[in-house]
């Protein structure tokens, strides 16, 4: 249970709604624009610009000015603020950047609060979603899911679960074809944050992620859970999925910035009827020998 008042939570909100918009600005201007790009490592996979650095310095110095004793974890910088703050901001600038710089319209700034590692107000800015126009999902706990100034239409499209759609891990198998066909359609759009966002909104039943950080989804989970959708966290492929409750609540208290940091827990939220049985079913088709089974078939079928 969070410590703060409807009116502290309605303050954050509005404060990370704010910076959501102001980076969405930023996005929408250098869209398929000339950007410095540079890589992450050695990886030649894992690009950042300069706008993902803008962005994060921009919401880290908004943030120390107004909450002073929060802390901050972002993905492009090293924390921020105290290292025992109970309300730590989680932000994102712009997940889905190798989308943004081949001009692809599926990327989001993710801004999540977290008090003690319990989700209590998130804000994402998305180019577009079921409204077909840019702007903000927001929501803080007990409050409802809000896209700009409207409460946000929920609903899931009226389809057989077979059409339904469902966001999984880059490079998953045994999704295609009629047998998977009960997992509904499988997609990836390459940002974690929007994929999230999507789920919330009811345009995906299920948005499954295998060990994402932090950032990828600090701000994507409240918003899903004021949509009413149901989410399951597991730590490690081989234990058994159990209802979301915190960041960190496999690990002692307290949850300080630098264990936020290392969280890589997997992830999967959306239509309470369907998790986590359709989760737990996918992760069955993911297995070793099921992978075997399908590789061995694939040979029978070239050789027919």
């Amino acid at each position: 249970m969070s410590t703060l008042t409807a009116g502290e939570l309605d303050e954050l909100c509005q404060a990370a709604r704010s910076l959501a918009e102001r980076a969405g600005v930023v996005l929408l201007d250098r869209f398929q624009s000339s950007l410095h790009i540079s890589y992450k490592g050695q990886s030649a996979h894992d690009p950042v610009t300069e706008v993902d650095h803008a962005i994060e310095d921009m919401v880290r110095e908004e943030v120390h000015q107004l909450f002073p004793e929060h802390g901050v974890l972002g993905e492009e910088r090293d924390e921020g603020g105290p290292s025992s703050a109970e309300v730590v901001w989680v932000i994102d600038p712009l997940d889905g950047t190798s989308n943004f710089i081949n001009g692809i319209g599926v990327f989001a700034c993710s801004i999540g609060i977290l008090e003690r590692g319990l989700p209590i107000a998130g804000a994402m800015f998305l180019p577009t979603n079921r409204y077909l126009r840019p702007g903000v999902y927001h929501a803080r706990r007990g409050s409802g899911l809000y896209f700009d100034d409207e409460r946000a239409d929920c609903t899931p499209p009226s389809v057989q679960s077979a059409s339904r759609l469902s966001t999984v891990p880059g490079g998953t198998g045994g999704v295609t074809g009629p047998a998977g066909r009960r997992f509904g359609v499988a997609r990836t759009f390459g940002s974690a944050a929007a994929e999230l966002a999507f789920a919330a909104e009811g345009s995906v039943q299920m948005a499954l992620f295998d060990g994402p950080q932090i950032w990828d989804v600090a701000g994507g989970v409240v918003l899903c859970q004021e949509a009413g959708r149901a989410i399951f966290t597991r730590h490690g492929r081989s234990q058994p999925w159990q209802r979301f409750t915190h960041f960190g609540q496999d690990q002692p208290e307290p949850v300080l910035i630098e264990n936020l940091r290392g969280w890589r827990d997997g992830l999967v939220a959306g239509d309470p009827a369907v998790l986590p049985a359709v989760a737990e079913d996918l992760s069955r088709e993911q297995g070793i020998r099921a992978s075997a089974r399908r590789a061995v078939k694939k040979t029978l079928l070239r050789k027919e």
